[in-house]
């Protein structure tokens, strides 16, 4: 059973869609009967235009359903409000009479908070996707849901190394790069011309540790706010950002491309043309991934290098743990960024060889939900 937490986010998040569609579809691919259980606070429900509605008549529990129909999972999902007794799909208690039977639950960010559920099934899987805030939090005593789980898994591939100054959490933390079904996303279409990504300006709020504080992805985009002037390739933003932000006038101003979510990337499908129709990816971090050292890698470059399309990213530490300056590139300043982005199209053919060729060997569904499953203990 996959338990996630932003499925139904509402419209302009297919790209947090795919991030657990990967995991449900992928353990399918294994022949695993997987179950997809999401529940969703009341506060979250929301209309077409992000107003507060109702459960009954929000836009997702539409999106939802839509999605059951795209995916075939009528009968192997459930959207539940907070305390289960509003649901679309499976029904609370169905649910309920299915956890006896289920091997393995994977709790993303500890989203799922059924304890009728949680404590019947037979192994519990902590999934972090948010390496060092998800520690930070806990440490504050925010209410993460961190306990109570067999086994603990991250995607900050440096986490409790000597150079990664978070806590564990007194947690024996395994790690993981996020899966990509390469079938969905392999394609023959050309590129396109400009280099994207997809991102979320503010994000939650910085957080601080031991007197540093860790920033948002919007400081880390303005340390960089002048490269369109100093390559020779269009950088595309798709962002979700608020229209009275100032800064957004200024990306604007040094010729950054500013897209819509909504009108880009809504659903599932809309996503995955956006990312075939980029050129490469070009994205920064959240400043507690970068200086904090987590090794923290993103599922949506997972999905550009499977369609082979060049990455580029501000370096979080992975190069300790994968190959690098092929296909996938990293930075750490403005001088580097501009560095790799000319390297990529020095020789764009064969970058893009070798970021499908990387998704194959590091981040196949197949291989990397084989071994989450064999850290289960399944």
């Amino acid at each position: 059973m996959v338990a996630g937490c932003i499925v139904s986010a509402g419209p302009g998040y297919g790209g947090n869609t795919w991030a657990f569609l990967q995991y449900v579809l992928g353990l399918r691919r294994l022949g695993f009967d997987t179950y997809y259980v999401e529940q969703i606070p009341t506060n979250r429900c929301v209309d077409d235009h992000g107003s507060p509605v109702s459960f009954a008549h929000s836009a997702n529990v539409n999106q939802f359903r839509t999605l059951l129909n795209r995916f075939d999972l009528p009968d192997r999902a459930a959207l539940l409000e907070t305390d289960g007794i509003k649901c679309v799909g499976l029904s609370r208690a169905d649910v309920e009479k299915l956890a006896p039977e289920i091997d393995l639950l994977i709790n993303f960010s500890g989203s799922f908070r059924l304890d009728s559920v949680l404590g019947r099934v037979r192994k519990r899987m902590y999934f972090d996707m948010d390496p060092g805030y998800t520690q930070i939090w806990h440490e504050h005593g925010y209410d993460i849901y961190l306990r109570g789980h067999d086994v603990y898994v991250t995607t900050g591939l440096n986490l409790g190394k000597p150079d990664c100054p978070f806590s564990t959490c007194g947690i024996q933390w395994e790690t993981t790069l996020p899966p990509v079904i390469i079938s969905e996303w392999a394609t023959s279409q050309p590129p396109g011309s400009a280099y994207s990504t997809v991102a979320d300006w503010r994000g939650f709020k910085p957080v601080q540790w031991r007197g540093v504080s860790y920033g948002q992805k919007a400081d880390e985009f303005l340390r960089l706010i002048d490269l369109p002037h100093r390559v020779s390739v269009p950088l595309e933003i798709c962002l979700l950002i608020n229209s009275n932000e100032k800064t957004r006038s200024e990306l604007e101003q040094h010729d950054w491309r500013l897209v819509s979510p909504r009108h880009h990337v809504s659903t599932p499908d809309a996503y995955r043309s956006y990312i075939l129709g980029s050129r490469a990816e070009f994205t920064v971090a959240k400043g507690g991934y970068v200086a904090g050292r987590t090794g923290w890698f993103s599922d949506r470059s997972a999905c550009y290098l499977a369609a082979g399309r060049p990455v580029i990213v501000q370096d979080t530490g992975i190069g300790k743990y994968l190959p690098t300056g092929s296909g996938l590139l990293t930075f750490t300043d403005m001088d580097s960024a501009a560095q790799a982005i000319n390297d990529v199209e020095s020789d764009y053919s064969r970058h893009t060889v070798a970021a499908a060729s990387f998704a194959r060997e590091f981040l196949d569904s197949d291989l990397v939900l084989a071994r989450l499953v064999r850290l289960a203990g399944i």
